[in-house]
């Protein structure tokens, strides 16, 4: 019996059900990823994947194992390995989202017309999105609710077995050609990149430093997780989202990592408890995106499907949105966070949310526009995140704030960012500017001319007004709330 184990973005050894079934069964294993240039996110998610796809085929070496490398088209390479190898079974772990819903139904077609069987695996949600639904058997679609009724079936969460056996032999078993085991081209090549290279500088790969990385997260910073998670300078979160996205930890071991705290430490449990309520925020997420999977290019909400979003086609749309993918708005929190994006592939979870409503609200761009530039240049972006995330600040998501609701990005960054240390860090040309003035310079210009910093020159003006934006927005709200009416 020869068993291909197929990953998506598992890139781990343990807690790996897909994996530990095949090695149990005794089966000849090929553990393979397959690589289609045209079905991938973006570009730094493709970063990571390179690491990612390096550091996993070394752990299996370590263990005697091998890890099969298949570039190519999909549609074409899959059904080829399936018959090149005579494999009798496929076993995946279930993923949601696109690419990954385009890729397992070519699976399935492949597999029926071979008449070979193909298991999934539903490892990466906490529950199985057919095992939990609501009192009437309808999905989630408040958070709240959604995780009070976690909390209620939490005895039905089951924990994953840690690898199966001490080697991978099986894994090796079959011989794997010399152009399987090499990264493939398109990603050495974009690794080499300098960009690439920036985003990567001290990045660690893979579930070991993943491990440490969480045992760290929660010595050092959980106690104070939920006062200073908020704040961008404070670094106060986990840095966990990229892994978590590549499966190098899965998030139900996490559940119950955090559960064993909440148990043993009386100290240590509220902050326990309060990480564990935001990770239940990405489980939401991955049940939306599996009920709903047109929302990854439409509003859940129908009735926003005719919002009057900005033409952005015309000369003046590309400049304003080039300046917002480029951090030069001339609103220094904007800034700073897209900056920060550019320059390491993270942006603090505060500040995504206010670049979005930025885009989307004050310079009414369609929210796919940043949803697309997200999963470009994030090297977490994840499909059931990213949706909900853009949707939610749009205000055409589930549980979305409302649709006339902005973020005044001043308010904020006085609010989350007193000091001025993050705007400092990423703004250095604004770091000599006071606390008051470093939030909006445009209303100091003399301090800023004192400080030798010119506005136009050393810092852009303001490609909107914050006041001005605002009330076109809401006037955008009344005219499409007659419209809906009307309709």
């Amino acid at each position: 019996m020869t068993t291909l184990v197929w990953l998506q973005r598992e890139f781990r050894l343990d807690y790996f059900p897909a994996l530990n079934e095949a090695l149990n069964n005794n089966d000849d294993i090929i553990l393979a990823y397959f690589h289609d240039p045209e079905k991938s996110i973006g570009a730094a998610n493709r970063v990571w994947l390179a690491h990612a796809l390096e550091t996993l085929a070394t752990d299996a070496a370590k263990r005697n194992g091998k890890l099969w490398m298949v570039s190519g088209h999909f549609a074409d390479t899959f059904p080829k390995l399936l018959k090149d190898e005579s494999i009798n079974q496929v076993y995946y772990t279930f993923q949601v989202g696109e690419p990954f819903a385009n890729m397992q139904q070519q699976a399935l077609e492949a597999c029926k017309t071979l008449h070979i069987r193909l298991k999934p695996f539903f490892s990466e949600f906490w529950l199985k999105p057919t095992d939990f639904s609501n009192q009437q058997n309808r999905p989630y679609l408040v958070f709240t609710p959604f995780y009070n009724g976690l909390l209620k079936q939490q005895n039905h969460i089951q924990p994953l077995a840690r690898l199966a056996k001490a080697t991978l032999t099986q894994t090796a078993s079959k011989a794997c050609p010399a152009h399987y085991q090499t990264l493939p081209d398109d990603l050495r090549q974009l690794k080499q990149q300098p960009w690439a290279q920036k985003i990567m500088a001290a990045r660690q790969v893979g579930e070991t430093p993943t491990w440490q990385i969480l045992s760290d997260f929660i010595t050092e910073k959980l106690q104070d997780y939920s006062n200073d998670r908020d704040f961008p300078a404070y670094h106060a979160t986990s840095n966990l989202s990229t892994a978590l996205h590549f499966g190098h930890i899965p998030t139900r071991q996490l559940y119950f990592e955090l559960q064993a705290l909440i148990q043993s430490d009386a100290n240590i449990a509220p902050a326990a408890r309060a990480w564990l309520r935001q990770l239940a925020w990405r489980e939401f997420a991955r049940h939306l995106l599996y009920w709903f999977p047109q929302t990854q290019t439409a509003p859940f909400q129908e009735k926003y499907l005719q919002m009057r979003w900005r033409d952005e086609t015309d000369h003046d749309s590309k400049i304003l949105i080039e300046k917002w993918q480029s951090g030069l708005t001339g609103i220094p929190i904007i800034d700073a966070g897209m900056r920060e994006l550019w320059a390491t592939g993270i942006m603090h979870n505060r500040v995504r949310m206010l670049v979005a409503s930025f885009l989307t609200k004050n310079l009414n761009f369609h929210w796919l526009i940043g949803q697309h530039w997200f999963e470009e240049t994030l090297l977490d972006a994840d499909p059931a995140n990213n949706v909900m995330g853009w949707q939610w600040v749009a205000g055409c998501g589930v549980d979305a704030a409302p649709y006339y609701r902005l973020f005044n990005p001043v308010v904020q960054s006085e609010k989350f960012d007193a000091d001025g240390n993050y705007l400092k860090h990423w703004l250095p040309e604004l770091s000599t500017l006071s606390k008051k003035a470093i939030h909006q310079p445009w209303k100091y210009e003399s301090e800023c001319v004192e400080k030798g910093i010119f506005l136009g020159k050393t810092y852009p003006h303001p490609i909107v007004n914050l006041d001005e934006s605002r009330k076109a927005h809401m006037e955008r709200v009344q005219i499409d709330k007659k419209n809906r009416t009307a309709g």
